[in-house]
Parts: C-alpha cells; structure tokens; sequence
C-alpha cells in the first residue's frame, strides 16, 4: 500500500463543505471581474481573484493550512514545482502563492463548467498530455509569463500521485526554467490526498502540511544533463516526504 494515512469516510457536512468551496470561486471571479472593469489592470484583477478563491477556498472546505519555508513563496520570477495529491491543489496553490503566477493544467479541464473558464480567465496554460509537440508549444506561453517577471506553477507528474509515493517527473517544467534563467522552487504537498484522495469527490475537513523548499538555482544546468538534474529535484521531494511516511 502506498497509502500513509488512513481516508475517513465523508459526512453531510463535508459535502456542504465541498459544495461551499467550489462556489468560492464565484466571489473571486466578482472582484477580479470588478477590478479590471474599474480601471484595474488584468495582473492585479487576477491577483485579487487568485488571493481571495484561496483565502475562501480553503476556509469553506475546512482546511487549516500548515506551512514551512512559507519566505520561498515570494521568489519572482520562478517555476514552482508540486507534487500533484489532490484535487484540491489548485485551491492550494492559490492560497499558497496568492499573486503574480499562472498555473499550468492538462487541457481536459476545460470541460468543466466551473472551473474550465475561470482557469482560462485566469491565463492558465493547457497542455494536451497526448500531443506532445502541442504541450511543447503549450508551454512556450510559459516561457513569455516568466519574462514578464510572473512565476509559473506546475506539477511535473503529469498526474496525481497515488498515496505518499511521487510518479515519475516529466521535464517540461525544468526545461522552461533553464531556458528562463530562473529558479526552481519545490513545493511538497504532505496529505492533501487525505482532504480529497484521488479518484474521490467530496473534500474532508483537516489539516494539511506543506513544505516550501529552497529554491534551486538552474543557471548552471544544461540541456545535455536536464535528465539527472531532474532526477536531483525529484529526490528532494522524496526526501522530504520520507519523512511524513515515518510520522
């Protein structure tokens, strides 16, 4: 089993909980809406956005967010490096890194009727897992955003994990950071899964822990040694969530 905490079986209250989280978007879409229609322009009407679906996100579906390394998150322009538990990561990430960063998402998502056009509204990158040169292409978006001085976040699974156990990380990520010049930042996401586990469509009140590592400086990387280099970040997120399996 690769399963280091046991998943309670959710109750009425989660579901109200669940439904209340997801209508949280709604309050961010408003005043981002309203920032940029009174003279606010798209970056700050986002980030008020992104800020207060996290802020409220994360209270309606009773999470108390536990945070280590939390001065790691400030770092602009930088790509910030989850692994992928949940589905409540995105509400994580908002609350987590608050402004200034486009997420990075598999283009399926868009079919959702709530969250596919508030991604989109929110600038977010789709990539098409079954079309490889079209998430390359995809990707390249995210080379502009960091340019620009905006941070770019993305799990480089591709998926979510099952249990505690990360998946093997595909490269996209790291090559959009050398080819940037900016750092790596991991962000390790401890028991989101015991929140929402995988496959799974109520939320369950709880704690849930993170650890921001220092970022990783990528200036010395290069194309030909991108695969061991990865392999170098991917351990630090096992490392760190050794850890959690002794606890």
């Amino acid at each position: 089993m690769n399963e280091p905490f046991p998943i309670r079986k959710p109750g009425l209250a989660d579901v109200l909980r669940t439904l209340a989280a997801l209508a949280a978007i709604l309050p961010g879409l408003l005043v981002g809406g309203l920032t940029a229609l009174f003279g606010g322009n798209r970056r700050r009407a986002l980030n008020r956005a992104i800020r207060l679906w996290g802020d409220l996100g994360i209270r309606a579906a009773g999470i108390d967010l536990r945070v280590t390394g939390a001065e790691f998150l400030e770092m602009r322009p930088a790509v910030f490096v989850i692994n992928h538990q949940s589905g409540i990561d995105p509400i994580l990430i908002c609350a987590l890194l608050r402004r200034d960063f486009v997420g990075v998402a598999k283009s399926e998502i868009r079919r959702n009727p709530l969250l596919g056009p508030a991604f989109a509204l929110a600038g977010t990158i789709f990539l098409d897992r079954g079309d490889g040169p079209a998430a390359r292409r995809s990707l390249e978006a995210g080379l502009d955003r960091l340019r620009e001085g905006v941070a770019v976040a993305i799990a480089p699974e591709g998926t979510r994990s099952l249990g505690i156990r990360i998946g093997h990380f595909k490269t996209g990520a790291f090559r959009l950071a050398l080819e940037a010049g900016v750092p790596v930042v991991p962000i390790v996401i401890h028991d989101a899964a015991r929140v929402l586990p995988r496959g799974g469509r109520v939320m369950r009140a709880g704690p849930v822990h993170v650890s921001v590592q220092p970022p990783i400086d990528t200036t010395r990387w290069s194309p030909e040694a991108l695969k061991s280099q990865v392999a170098e970040v991917e351990s630090v997120f096992e490392e760190v969530l050794a850890g959690t399996s002794r606890e």
